[in-house]
């Protein structure tokens, strides 16, 4: 009862910091007339989503974020260290680099650097409040251990990122053209079209953006950097971190529901399920590469200290 009163607490903070954060800096201003590229439709999703859908988004935010904190063997200035990272680096950081590539002239000028001042500003208030809502500030107990599936050397780190890089890289182009691709909408919106099959879809990728496969698994490598700091801490049980940070790497697309004049809704939903779905899977696959060598006796015996 108590931790879901907190978790009520920060959504409020979250939803309060919504409009202030961006009236500060200027994400808030009335889009221009005419956007290069931006949708032109009016939009079909109803009026009430302009409100439910930031609600729902700050709940499970914020229903997000205190289970980490929950689990979280760290407390005080690092644990809101710890947040901020995350709150910043999975919600505004990981997600505005597409918005650099993709939707430069879909978009006014300056608006994704408005976005990512406003993400930062957001987890700058955010994450010490979160700790103080939760009262870690001061060290308190956390069952469980640290997962033994930690890399004890940078060479076992360096092999177990560059695996998780090739997933995400794996995940990112099946989830973009087995889902959003099947969007004739999508592809109208980036003025592409089917390459027939996914093969075919990698080699025109390849031959005219060779780039993007280093960029996506560089991503990769920076999804896993944002919760660090919480895989290294965590306390809880073994099948809860690829749960958390599965949670941890999809709840930020549920703001795709709220309507914006940028993107039509057919795009945001195409992507919703596109990046929600290859996230979670991808952030399951983290959690477990870390958990996975767990033995359930060790957990046992230093939950109960038989």
């Amino acid at each position: 009862m108590r931790f879901g009163l907190r978790v009520l607490a920060l959504a409020a903070v979250l939803f309060l910091l919504l409009p202030v954060t961006a009236g500060i800096t200027g994400v808030g201003r009335p889009a221009p007339a005419a956007t290069q590229g931006a949708a032109s439709a009016p939009p079909a999703t109803p009026a009430g989503n302009d409100v439910l859908a930031p609600v729902l988004f700050c709940v499970l935010a914020a229903a997000v974020l205190s289970w980490m904190i929950a689990r979280s063997t760290l407390f005080g200035w690092r644990l809101a260290g710890a947040v901020f990272l995350a709150h910043f680096g999975l919600g505004t950081f990981m997600l505005q680099i597409e918005s650099v590539v993709f939707l430069a002239r879909h978009v006014p000028p300056g608006f994704v650097n408005r976005l990512f001042a406003m993400g930062a500003l957001t987890a700058l208030v955010a994450a010490p409040g979160a700790v103080w809502i939760h009262g870690r500030f001061r060290s308190s107990p956390v069952a469980g251990g640290t997962p033994i599936g930690i890399p004890a050397a940078p060479g076992r780190w360096a092999l177990r990122l560059a695996g998780l890089a090739a997933a995400y890289v794996a995940l990112y182009f099946l989830a973009g053209y087995f889902i959003a691709y099947r969007n004739p909408d999508v592809l109208a919106y980036y003025d592409d079209t089917d390459a027939g099959s996914f093969l075919a879809a990698l080699h025109r990728v390849w031959t005219a953006t060779p780039w993007l496969f280093a960029l996506q698994a560089l991503r990769g490598v920076l999804w896993v950097a944002c919760v660090v700091p919480f895989i290294v801490s965590f306390g809880g049980r073994p099948w809860e971190l690829p749960l958390l940070v599965g949670c941890a790497f999809s709840v930020w697309l549920v703001m795709l529901l709220a309507p914006n004049p940028y993107m039509p809704e057919s795009v945001r939903m195409s992507h919703l399920v596109e990046t929600a779905s290859s996230n979670f899977v991808f952030g399951c696959i983290v959690g477990a590469s870390f958990a996975r060598s767990r033995d359930r006796r060790g957990y046992e015996a230093a939950t109960t200290g038989a």
